[in-house]
This record gives C-alpha cells, structure tokens and sequence, in this order.
C-alpha cells in the first residue's frame, strides 16, 4: 500500500497486475496528484466542496488537523473521502454532508476497500470513527462498522431546468417567491467586504435569535476568501441587507446550502425564498449539476426535490467499546421516549429547550472577548 504524500502516483507492475492502492493527504496537494484529483472530480457520482482538493483550504483546518484519502487504480483515482482528526476522533462528513464521492465507472468495492484501508491507517491511534456515506454506498462499508440510517438531504436536479424546477415547489412557495419580488425584495452576489460586514451584523442578530455561538467577525469573514467554491447572496429591502444565504460549490459538480440568517423584521417579506430561488437561477447558469439544500425538514422539502438519504457507519475502537455501549443506550431511550403519551412528550421537549436556550444564553453572555 501507499501512504506517502509526495506527488508520485503508483504504476501498474505489468499487463496482468492492476495497482490497486490508497494515498493519504493532510495538505494541498500539487503535481500529478493535484491534476489526477482534478480530473476524477468531472467524471464522479457526488462532486462537492469537499470532495475536492480546495477542502484543504477551509479556514477550520487552521485549527484542526484536515487529511484525504484517494483510492487508486494504476493511474486514476477512483474514490475519495476527506474528514477531520481531532484527537481521538476521525469523522469524515455529516448525515447531511458527506464527504466522499466515487468516480462513475470504478469498480466501487475495490475503491471502497481502499479508501477504508486508508482511513483506518488514518485512525491507527483513533478511538472513535465515523463516517458518512451517500444512499447506495454503504453495501459497500462492511459489518464492521455499525451503521445508522439519517434522514439525509432535499437534492435538486438542476439539470431539469428552472421552468421544471419552479413548477415543483409547493404552492406556498411559488407564492412566497412572487410576494418577495412584488415587495420589492432584490437579490445580488456581495460585491465587497463593506457588504460581508452589514451581512455580519444580520447574522449576530440571527445567532442570538436562534442561542446559537457567534463567531468573530474576522473569523466569519475568512469563509468568504474562498471565491472559487463560497458565494454569498444578499436579499436587500429599500437598500438595507435584511437576510443572505451562504452556497459551496464544486465548479460543474454540485451545490450546496451552507448557512442562512435573516432579520426577523424582515421575516414578512419572504426572503429566504427568494434567496434560494436567485441561487438555483445562478447555479443553472453556471452550468451545475445538483443542488443539495443540506437537511430534509419541512421548509426545505416544500422545494421539491427528491430526499437522499445518508447514512452514519462508526468504528468503536475504544478499549471498552464504550461508544457502541452508549449508542444501545440511546436507542433503547428513544424507543421508551416512543411509547409516552404525545402530551408528556411535548412537554418534555419544551422543557429541553427552555433549558437548552437558558444554558446557550448563558454561555454567549459571558463568553471571554478573547
């Protein structure tokens, strides 16, 4: 196997002897790695952010330790995954992002098998591993991980054009985008950094609205640096930012909803549908394939789309398989949480987050400055 990081790529030893093999990245990469990469990224399944080699260039990865595997055949990738080493812990995506795309003719079980050898010497000192998969790709997994359906996410089909597009979103929908524009609500990229500040004092306010932790302001900038893969649109309203929606893309390959926020005076002029509606318009233009609205709840399904699902499969390597332990425990409390009465239940959960809004309170109030 190989694991070294330089730029070379294996060879097949003869005719009869197809290279099968992995190499694993904790940087961006350059040379013939970087093109081969590249060149998996048009012909693949689920081309995304970070899929491609500009996940190395996240802010995040400052702070975390970031790595790729690729899987190789003779001189072509056939499968990557990337994902976060923290510690103990090696995580590859999220139930509503995954991480890992397959290029379309690969054999997928080989590519898989190289791609799980490559994390697992990877995770050699890991406790815990965690990786999410697209529907479809976890046949390829193995019994070793155990693994637990999600919900997934609303996926578009750009290719169908606006017109097909439009005509599948709810009514409620169709009707809150028409009321949008008659309102006066416009739409338009972030042209500079005076913008992404009025857009930050809308995103404070959101944050605070929701108990969610604020990011800094020089930190919140940082995402935008990404130009090739980021777009920031912003809704304004008699000139004043009143919301925007944050986008990642892979350039022809996929779309995907990354962060929203809104100010809730500004909740009656339905701009959050607008929103998403200018970044479909911008993703047909600029020739893209999907575009993944990152989670299936109610507002997101009413854009119609078809529901990938996704599904988590962990590798408890801890010596006491503590985690696998913890994870039986919650599932036999949601099974218990089930067979309560609906009243009790809504109680319960008003309870946690009364709790859950007084702790986040609490913590962003007296948070150090610095």
């Amino acid at each position: 196997m190989t694991t070294s990081t330089n730029s070379t790529i294996p060879v097949a030893a003869s005719e009869n002897q197809r290279s099968e093999s992995f190499r694993i990245l904790h940087g961006f990469p350059t040379g013939p790695v970087l093109a081969l990469w590249r060149n998996f990224l048009s012909s693949s399944d689920f081309p995304t952010h970070y899929a491609a080699p500009e996940f190395f260039l996240e802010p995040i990865l400052r702070k975390t330790k970031g790595f790729a595997v690729l899987s190789l055949s003779g001189e072509r990738v056939t499968g990557v995954l990337t994902g976060i080493h923290d510690g103990d812990h090696i995580q590859s995506g999220l139930s509503v992002r995954p991480q890992i795309a397959f290029l379309r003719r690969a054999d997928r079980q080989r590519a898989m098998a190289n791609l799980l050898t490559g994390l697992l010497t990877e995770a050699v000192s890991a406790k815990l591993v965690d990786l999410f998969v697209w529907s479809g790709m976890e046949g390829f997994v193995g019994a070793r991980f155990r693994q637990r359906p999600c919900e997934g996410v609303v996926m578009l089909d750009l290719s169908r054009g606006l017109d097909a597009l439009f005509r599948k979103f709810s009514e409620n929908k169709r009707t809150n985008i028409r009321k949008a524009i008659k309102y006066g609500v416009t739409v338009a990229p972030a042209k500079n950094d005076g913008e992404i500040s009025a857009y930050y004092h809308v995103y404070v306010e959101w944050s605070r609205r929701k108990h969610l932790p604020i990011q800094e302001e020089e930190e919140f900038r940082e995402n935008f640096g990404l130009t090739n893969n980021r777009l920031l649109l912003l809704a304004r309203y008699e000139g004043k930012i009143i919301a925007g929606v944050v986008i990642r893309f892979c350039p022809s390959g996929i779309m995907e909803y990354a962060a929203n926020s809104s100010l809730e005076s500004a909740l009656r002029l339905r701009p959050n549908d607008l929103l998403h509606w200018r970044a479909i318009e911008w993703a047909c233009r600029e020739g893209l394939s999907h575009y993944s609205l990152g989670g299936a709840h109610l507002f997101l399904r009413k854009f119609g789309g078809e529901i990938v699902s996704t599904t988590r499969c962990r590798l408890d390597l801890s010596t006491l398989r503590g985690y696998t332990l913890r994870d039986w425990l919650a599932e036999k409390v949601d099974q218990g949480r089930m067979q309560l009465p609906p009243g009790l239940l809504a109680k319960g959960r008003s309870w946690r987050y009364q709790v859950a809004a007084k702790l986040s309170t609490y913590a962003t109030r007296f948070r150090p400055t610095c």
